[in-house]
């Protein structure tokens, strides 16, 4: 029996036709009011015995679908070509320096399929790391916490019991330094719903809120949601969704996307109730839109508007990519949905699948845009693609400059190789803020000489590739299920450390003895030019008065863009005495103000860092 808090309350439908932004372009709105379902505490000690049912292969033929078809037939293409490219590169002019590994280790395991890989770390080094059906919990040394691990269901046991959770995701905010994971439960009308959990504090092995979406908003439609994404502005959480038919795979069942949209801080807050904003029937000249992804921020999360990156992912080629945007927040009343449709200078394409050395195919499903950031008005994104030079799986990386004009320009590049097949992309930024476009990919690797691994690219501030860094070789190949084509994962993780400069953390998968696992790993982006030089640009005209201080002391400061800062008092010797405060710093004039009644006399320094990286220091006398 469900709990009785998982009940939804809809209450009001619009529809838009916005043809003054995008001719054709249709949408609708819908709100929903979600009560809390309850409060769970991870580090209960109760018995997780996280079940699970697998079908290894199914009794009768599925629908053959006009994917599966394509795909079919790009495979036996695949088989009969012979590259004349063979001495082809990548699209660098000059290699960028090659990221160095850090800290890494083996992590997550799960018996079933796919090795759906997300992760995410907070300023603190907590981790949480999510997979097909569980999570787990880490500090930065590798080491588990307590609890190590929990099933999705068992997470969510406030909501009774679950019959299927899958597709986990998980963000941190670097903003209220707290954590949010959403996942998904069924697959089918009856009972598909969006499962919401907000930490409570930036401790994830301890109490969370959770929260339950319908997954189907049409009544009467026999569908359920598919495949989530979720992404961070200052003040909100989005979602976006594929809903599908019942009893059919989302090749051949695709209705539409979904984007929810709600107020974060009500979710940290523990709220009785919380209202999404739900975009739905969103089309362009009558054609639903495909997976819709959102976009994460940089060098932090933004505020108010959201972008989302799509294209077609089954065409065999396009140019075509779609740019939505949010316009506002829920609470201003003038959150609306825009598109832009934008031609891309290099087109993607649907890809064969890659080959194991076993000989057995891994799936690279179609070429939908799995991951994107934006820092500097640049939006970053990545998808699979074919490399038509090449007839292999390939990852596409696209940038948007100047989104929010209304003609942004576009351009696309291709990661390739002669000998490997890419796949599942994930990016995140990694520069220093003004003028540094740096970012940092992982993905899938396979060959038919190389078994399954986790590979990251370095893309620095010119544009230049590093060469592939291999962050962990596969053991073997994937063998779990007994049909024709592996399960290779849907998806990776990665997120830059926002504390600390220069570094992110990823999450990939390799073959295993079992099937698949996953490996975590940090990895530091090399450039010289990062740090406090380019930094220490966004704090000027400091002040500190009185000095000599013996009771207050203030200073002001001018900052050129919105930074999280951290407040210091270091000795004479720059020992650190103690951290103040760690807050957001808004652009503009600032003041900050603290006490020095407890220092004894002596001479002292105030620092002001950002990401570990001291960007202002004054020093100041305390007297009596």
């Amino acid at each position: 029996m469900k709990n009785i808090n998982t009940a939804f309350f809809i209450f009001v439908c619009f529809v838009y036709s916005v043809n003054a932004q995008q001719t054709g372009f249709t949408y609708s709105t819908t709100t929903i009011q979600v009560p809390l379902a309850g409060v769970v505490d991870a580090s209960n000690g109760s018995q997780d015995f996280d079940p699970k049912l697998l079908l290894l292969k199914p009794s009768f033929p599925m629908p053959v679908s006009d994917i599966k078809l394509k795909k079919l037939a790009l495979d036996q293409s695949r088989n009969n070509f012979v590259s004349n490219n063979k001495n082809q590169t990548a699209f660098q002019k000059t290699a960028a320096a090659t990221p160095i590994l850090s800290t890494n280790f083996i992590a997550n395991y799960t018996s079933g399929t796919p090795n759906d890989n997300d992760m995410a770390i907070s300023n603190g080094g907590k981790i949480v790391s999510v997979t097909n059906s569980s999570l787990y919990f880490y500090n930065d040394s590798g080491l588990a916490l307590a609890p190590a691990q929990r099933s999705l269901s068992f997470f969510a046991n406030k909501l009774g019991t679950l019959n299927r959770t899958y597709d986990p995701r998980v963000i941190y905010d670097p903003k209220k330094d707290r954590f949010i994971v959403v996942f998904l439960q069924g697959s089918d009308h009856f009972d598909t719903r969006i499962i919401i959990a907000f930490s409570k504090t930036n401790d994830p092995t301890k109490l969370w809120n959770f929260y339950s979406l319908p997954g189907n908003i049409t009544s009467g439609d026999s569908s359920w949601s598919d495949y989530p994404i979720v992404s961070l502005t200052d003040d909100e959480l989005f979602i976006t969704v594929n809903r599908v038919k019942d009893n059919t795979p989302w090749q051949v069942g695709f209705i539409e996307s979904y984007i929810w949209q709600v107020d974060k801080q009500k979710g940290y807050d523990s709220s009785a109730v919380l209202s999404f904003k739900n975009y739905n029937n969103i089309k362009y000249n009558g054609k639903p839109i495909w997976n819709i992804c959102p976009v994460k921020g940089g060098l932090t999360t933004h505020t108010p508007n959201m972008y989302f990156v799509s294209v077609r992912p089954s065409d065999l080629q396009n140019d075509t990519v779609f740019l939505h945007e949010i316009t506002n927040t829920i609470a201003s009343g003038n959150a609306q949905l825009t598109l832009k449709t934008l031609r891309t200078d290099r087109t993607y394409g649907l890809m064969p699948n890659a080959i194991q050395p076993s000989g057995k195919k891994l799936q690279t499903n179609d070429a939908r845009v799995l991951s994107a950031c934006i820092e500097n008005n640049i939006i970053h994104y990545v998808a699979n693609t074919i490399d038509t030079a090449k007839f292999s799986p390939s990852v596409y990386y696209g940038r948007i400059t100047d989104p929010n004009i209304t003609t942004p320009s576009i351009h696309g590049n291709i990661i390739s190789s002669d000998t490997l097949d890419f796949g599942y992309p994930s990016i995140t930024y990694v520069g220093g803020g003004a003028d540094d476009q740096s970012v940092m990919l992982t993905y899938s690797y396979v060959s038919p000489t190389q078994f399954p691994g986790t590979a990251a690219t370095y893309i620095d501030r010119s544009g230049n590739l590093s060469p592939m860094l291999i962050v962990k070789k596969g053991e073997t190949n994937i063998t779990v299920l007994t049909d024709s084509v592996e399960r290779w994962g849907d998806y990776t993780g990665i997120q830059r450390k926002y504390n600390e400069p220069a570094f992110s953390w990823l999450c990939g998968s390799f073959g295993w003895s079992n099937g698949n696992r996953t490996w975590i790993a940090k990895l530091k982006n090399t450039d010289t030019k990062l740090g406090v030089n380019e930094i220490s640009k966004q704090v000027t005209n400091a002040t500190l008065f009185p000095n000599p201080a013996s009771d207050y002391a203030t200073i002001n400061f001018d900052l050129n863009d919105n930074l999280m800062l951290q407040f210091e008092v270091m000795d004479i010797t720059g020992k650190v005495i103690g951290t103040l405060l760690r807050d957001l710093g808004k652009a503009g004039t600032n003041r900050f103000t603290f006490r020095v009644n407890d220092l004894n006399e002596g001479i002292y320094f105030i620092t002001i860092k950002h990401e570990n990286t001291i960007i202002q220091s004054k020093k100041f006398i305390v007297t009596r």
